[in-house]
């Protein structure tokens, strides 16, 4: 008897562990989000760096970049360790989310309806696509990464980057020297050339699955091989590069338009890639495919809105005026109705 109900126990114990499975997505899921707050925080610290004085600016830019550059990707490394790549990439759709409800507060950015119509669809397709994605992360090793990265499909992805990289270079306006606002286009290019930089996540994913491999397993001969360290380099050159882009960005632009461009070509980016070079979505049903690409759809449709939304209040925007007023140095105002006046340094100016 005492035999049996030992056994009972660890039948019960071994039910209970292999739940696991099932928890796995979900502790993934709640890292993502996670990190998307501590992102959108460091990025609003970020912008909000460039608002004050001089002497203020470095506290910010570094508890915005501590944020944004070492909390935020620790997370994201390790929710990539307990999900798939395809059925985390449109939570990245709550960065908007999160902005949405905090920069009224935070930096004073206004709110209409077009941005709640956005952020209403951005937050139903964050919901729809996971549901109808990939739930599991499949068993990766060293030889089922190394036919993925030694392939015809990473190397046509590659040529493609590079091809975008080198027109998006090319296609970068430069920055006015007069003080006033930068081009919009200019905009659109750090915030799509961030995005597209930063969905690169297989370099992430696969980055969790080599430490995995290490430290878990202790297996250290794949070491031995420069797979691993280009995996690694990989992913510190996509997250140093999207950080430059997204800080120079977010030095000349509002939050509100480059966030959600940001945001949605790193959204889509992150699932093509996925699909092409993961295929984590190969097993799904067709029915399951059609209800992901579609989430993937309204999340991008909402990012769509609230970046034209942006994009018009910035071209309406008058660049001459307040900002080139004299005595009023450095005052970047988020938008018209926040532009502040010093009516001392205006009556100084007009003196001299």
């Amino acid at each position: 008897m005492p035999l049996r109900g030992a056994q009972q126990e660890i039948d019960m114990f071994g039910r209970e562990w292999n739940w696991s499975p099932a928890l796995m997505p979900l502790i993934g899921v709640a890292l993502i989000l996670f990190k998307t707050l501590v992102i959108i925080c460091g990025l609003q610290l970020l912008r909000y760096a460039v608002m004050v004085e001089q002497r203020r600016r470095l506290k910010f830019r570094l508890a915005g970049l501590s944020m944004a550059m070492a909390i935020g990707p620790l997370a994201e490394v390790s929710a990539y360790a307990f999900a798939p790549q395809s059925l985390l990439a449109p939570l990245d759709g709550f960065d908007v989310i999160w902005n949405i409800l905090l920069a009224p507060y935070t930096l004073g950015e206004s709110i209409n309806s077009a941005k709640i119509m956005g952020t209403g669809l951005v937050f139903a397709g964050a919901v729809a696509a996971p549901s109808f994605g990939p739930y599991e992360k499949p068993p990766e090793s060293m030889s089922s990464l190394r036919d993925k990265f030694v392939s015809r499909n990473f190397l046509g992805w590659a040529l493609v980057c590079l091809a975008l990289a080198v027109c998006a270079f090319l296609a970068l306006p430069q920055k006015r020297q007069n003080g006033g606002r930068a081009p919009v286009a200019r905009g659109m290019v750090l915030a799509m050339g961030g995005g597209f930089v930063a969905g690169q996540r297989y370099f992430l994913s696969s980055t969790a699955t080599v430490v995995h491999t290490s430290f878990d397993e202790g297996n250290w001969e794949m070491w031995s091989v420069p797979l691993p360290y280009f995996i690694i380099g990989g992913m510190i050159f996509c997250a140093l590069t999207n950080a430059l882009l997204l800080n120079k960005g977010l030095s000349e632009f509002e939050a509100m338009f480059m966030i959600p461009t940001f945001v949605g070509t790193s959204i889509v980016t992150t699932a093509v890639s996925a699909t092409v070079i993961l295929h984590e979505t190969a097993s799904l049903p067709p029915w399951r495919l059609l209800g992901y690409w579609f989430g993937i759809s309204l999340v991008v449709s909402g990012l769509v809105i609230i970046a034209r939304d942006a994009r018009r209040e910035l071209s309406s925007c008058n660049d001459v005026g307040v900002e080139q007023l004299p005595g009023i140095a450095d005052i970047r105002p988020l938008n018209t109705e926040h532009r502040a006046v010093v009516p001392v340094n205006i009556q100084e100016g007009a003196r001299s």
